[in-house]
């Protein structure tokens, strides 16, 4: 009985806070069409997947590198293909950021578009809007994350403890060595800045570019940014692990969307993977 009265808290907070977004200009209010992308569309698109390629490429280097086997510590394995697989993809980005023949060219640019902020927001509003949204986020995820747990318990079957693959391991390993540490860094620091680069970045502004409305372009970017998190998600979780994903990508994306600045979805992300990590070790 507790647990329904818990998902019926989270149930009016998650309302209270779709309200909010819908109903407070502060939110609703985009001062352009869409944040600055200096970028083509065929680079931002084509740079989304050979960073996702990069991804799995520099995870598998830096595993060779440090010579790590099957019987390497699991979390040494962990934080090696996170610190690899996100610094492989922060590479990709910046080489195509700084490349000037992937700069708009005419008619055919995201600025043509309409795509350009012209006033984004100011540095710390748009750091108060990535808190706002981390915090309307939370009970959001955690009612529609807790009715899908209700649903598989009335059906005979249940979600594990731990739905994180990585979390699950920092839990069974504790904070002993370097290599904890180490991937709680990649989690909370250098994941955000490099998915959000890759996702909201490459691929959102890059399919904007392309013609896609900017609602389509989030749309199908939070799916993919959901369905690549599969592998990492525990057995028996995944149903859960992806709507919530797919939530959160989706705040992600407008958040980029109305503040104009790559950091306010950046800080979001951090925020998110730092409370879930925190929540794992209190429990």
């Amino acid at each position: 009985m507790s647990m329904n009265w818990s998902l019926i808290g989270w149930g009016v907070l998650a309302i209270l806070a779709v309200a909010i977004v819908m109903r407070v200009e502060w939110f609703r209010a985009s001062p352009r069409v869409g944040p600055a992308w200096q970028l083509r569309a065929e680079p931002s698109v084509f740079g989304f997947g050979a960073a996702f390629l990069a991804s799995a490429v520099g995870a598998q280097a830096l595993i060779m590198a440090f010579g790590v086997t099957a019987e390497s510590p699991a979390l040494m394995q962990r934080a090696l293909q996170g610190i690899g697989g996100h610094g492989a993809q922060l590479a990709v980005v910046a080489f195509i950021l700084l490349a000037r023949r992937f700069r708009p060219r005419g008619a055919t640019t995201a600025v043509a578009r309409g795509g350009v902020h012209q006033h984004p927001r100011a540095p710390l509003e748009a750091i108060m809007m990535a808190m706002a949204a981390a915090l309307l986020l939370s009970p959001v995820i955690q009612a529609v994350g807790g009715s899908i747990g209700a649903i598989e318990q009335w059906f005979g079957t249940s979600s594990p403890a731990v739905g994180h693959q990585i979390i699950d391991v920092l839990l069974k390993t504790g904070a002993h060595d370097v290599w904890w540490w180490l991937t709680i860094a990649s989690a909370v620091v250098l994941a955000p800045i490099a998915e959000e680069f890759v996702y909201r970045g490459l691929l959102q502004q890059g399919l904007k570019a392309t013609g896609l409305g900017t609602r389509t372009a989030i749309v199908i970017t939070s799916f993919l940014f959901a369905i690549v998190h599969w592998g990492i998600l525990t057995e028996g979780s995944r149903l859960v692990g992806l709507t919530t994903l797919f939530i959160l990508a989706v705040g992600w994306g407008m958040l980029y969307e109305r503040t104009g600045r790559i950091a306010a979805p950046v800080l979001a992300h951090a925020i998110f993977n730092a409370m879930n990590l925190l929540l794992a070790f209190r429990s």
